[in-house]
């Protein structure tokens, strides 16, 4: 049997649980604890329901990064992390660290790549690797032995495979960046080509694969 790696996409679902949790959720001192409680929930349930062979949880470095250089209008449009957001990362550090899970921050580099590299080293190796992770730009690394899981849905919407993907976005998943290079991506303030929607896109892929 292949062994099983999951890679969390740490802060996708610290966001995720800063947003949807109360805020007044708090420690003794009147510390912000929602982000912190709601991401060790998630990591819990991986490790009670899941029981993987292998993880790693991996989270923004906080510096800029070579995306940011090459165009730095790169996720200018998003709002900033909020303060009360930033102030609970280390505590989810301590709840990474007190559960026994590696813990990897790159510096200069984006959770996204070094989640897309180590799955496709796993991959590599022969292991059956699972994206913990609801973002869309992960979705071209899943494949046969790929998949991602949204920790936070429920079960029989959470698994995303090579059908799905195609479902979604009407080309394979290693076309998944060609997709969003021509449509453009406005989560990340990327412009793509003008006058190419997802159709045309599609179409295009299709044509000159």
């Amino acid at each position: 049997m292949k062994k099983r790696l999951y890679l969390i996409d740490a802060m996708a679902f610290a966001f995720r649980a800063y947003h949807a949790i109360n805020a007044r959720l708090m420690d003794a001192n009147n510390r912000p604890t929602n982000a912190v409680y709601g991401f060790t929930r998630i990591a819990l349930k991986l490790l009670r329901e899941h029981e993987p062979d292998l993880i790693a949880v991996v989270f923004d470095a906080p510096e800029k990064n070579f995306r940011d250089e090459l165009f730095p209008e790169y996720k200018a449009t998003r709002v900033e992390t909020p303060q009360e957001l930033i102030e609970q990362i280390p505590r989810m550090y301590e709840v990474v660290r007190a559960l026994n899970l590696p813990l990897l921050v790159v510096p200069g580099v984006e959770a996204d790549d070094v989640i897309g590299t180590l799955a496709k080293q796993a991959e590599a190796k022969g292991m059956e690797v699972v994206l913990v992770s609801g973002d869309k730009d992960l979705m071209q690394l899943i494949s046969e032995n790929v998949r991602m899981y949204d920790a936070g849905k429920e079960d029989a919407k959470a698994w995303f495979g090579v059908d799905e993907v195609v479902a979604r976005f009407g080309v394979e998943p290693a076309h998944v960046r060609d997709a969003l290079a021509l449509i453009g991506d406005a989560a990340d303030n990327v412009p793509g080509v003008r006058q190419v929607g997802e159709v045309k896109a599609r179409r295009l892929l299709a044509e000159y694969k």
